[in-house]
């Protein structure tokens, strides 16, 4: 792979590195949402070393919903620190530490709105291309207290965004992060997630989506249960 200097890319790099283990939370007696028992990997911690990204994640992360996270497609979740700002303020908390968003990688200098489906960056050692959105589901509501959370994060199109590792690697904390190839890329995840929420309205660009190569099969299954007005938004449901 030939590296492409992008110029507004230039810059970005990997502000902190999370990882954690699935655990139990809660009350395994109640019936609220906000206090019954729950099992999740989303509180992370941070990294002070480097870690290796393997094929199926990063070492030492594991997920507790391997239904809608994980796997080869979503290896490895990446969130913009540039949405922190907005969501201490959604939560009313002065400062958000990282892996506020149960993401593995906070990443500054790229955005939703910058990031494209099937673009490949290399971040230390690691080649990863950027497979699809994070679809929010109701843990992070649960992570946070808030039952309007993740219907927020889905609304506001600042989900962050999974990457598939093409090549094994290390990835430390500050390592920059270079645009490979944006061949096929088209389409920001921003775009993406604007069009899945509204399908009527974009469907050109579910339509755009669904020709980019690199993606998996069950993503694009999904933009087309979408079009079909057929999606289980279940996964985000908080009541």
């Amino acid at each position: 792979m030939n590296t492409e200097d992008k110029g507004e890319n230039a810059m970005a790099n990997v502000l902190s590195l999370q990882v954690g283990r699935a655990k139990t939370y809660g009350n395994a007696q109640s019936k609220d949402f906000l206090e019954k028992e729950w099992h999740s990997a989303s509180f992370k911690e941070v990294s002070k070393t480097p870690l290796f990204a393997r094929f199926i994640g990063l070492d030492g992360d594991e997920v507790a919903d391997t239904t809608h996270h994980g796997g080869i497609d979503k290896a490895i979740f990446a969130n913009s620190y540039e949405n922190y700002a907005h969501w201490a303020s959604f939560l009313s908390v002065e400062h958000l530490p990282f892996g506020s968003l149960a993401e593995n990688l906070t990443i500054t200098g790229l955005h939703e709105r910058s990031v494209m489906l099937g673009e490949v960056h290399q971040i230390g050692t690691a080649i990863l291309q950027v497979s699809q959105p994070r679809k929010p589901c109701w843990k992070i509501s649960r992570r946070w207290n808030h039952t309007a959370f993740t219907n927020e994060i889905f609304t506001s199109g600042l989900t962050g965004w999974y990457y598939k590792v093409l090549q094994e690697g290390v990835i430390g904390l500050g390592d920059e992060i270079k645009v490979v190839t944006q061949k096929n890329a088209h389409v920001t995840i921003l775009e993406a997630n604007e069009a899945f929420r509204e399908p009527e309205k974009y469907r050109s660009v579910l339509e755009t989506i669904l020709e980019i190569p690199s993606l998996a099969t069950s993503y694009k299954e999904s933009i087309i249960k979408r079009l079909k007005n057929e999606s289980d938004l279940s996964y985000m449901k908080t009541q």
